[in-house]
């Protein structure tokens, strides 16, 4: 999903708030970068998507690495052997893959995800139920060892625009 916002998220700064600067942080399916632009300067970003234009622009910014992959493709994810101390997902959700996103996350870092939730149709796209979140869709799938920091289920308004989304704020403690 592209994102028309060029501002990075206020509930992703308001998490990020409290992790410690430093370390590595994955933005998947970046889009144009708002957050690995906006993170850059507290993190090393590594940015994937698709679109090898944005890309390109997100490479010659300093902390930011891309990479170029297919996230729905059935191969092999490049990074999928690595771990992050962040793992970022906005506006994006593939149902088949989604549990290896966790497995992304360095013991003791995070995943921040925010996207779609069933609901979202009322304000507009995406309005395909294989892009919405089912109600607590990602604190069901959570795996036992990440521990809720933060999980809403709701209307998000932005930019004067409402969308139904769900936000999970997860640590990996174990």
């Amino acid at each position: 999903m592209i994102s028309k916002n060029k501002k990075p998220s206020n509930w992703v700064k308001k998490a990020i708030e409290n992790i410690e600067p430093g370390g590595s942080l994955i933005d998947i399916a970046c889009g144009e970068g708002r957050h690995s632009k906006y993170l850059s300067r507290k993190f090393y970003v590594y940015a994937v998507d698709i679109n090898k234009t944005y890309l390109e622009k997100l490479s010659k910014i300093p902390n930011i690495e891309t990479i170029n992959q297919d996230l729905e493709s059935n191969e092999e994810w490049k990074f999928s052997k690595r771990e992050f101390n962040i793992v970022l997902v906005t506006n994006y959700l593939y149902r088949k893959k989604i549990l290896n996103l966790f497995k992304l996350v360095k013991l003791n870092g995070y995943l921040i995800y925010e996207t779609f939730a069933i609901g979202n149709e009322k304000f507009g796209k995406p309005t395909n139920p294989s892009y919405l979140l089912k109600s607590n869709e990602l604190l069901k799938i959570k795996p036992k060892n990440f521990e809720t920091i933060e999980f809403f289920e709701g209307i998000r308004i932005q930019n004067f625009k409402k969308s139904k989304v769900q936000r999970l704020l997860a640590k990996r403690v174990f």
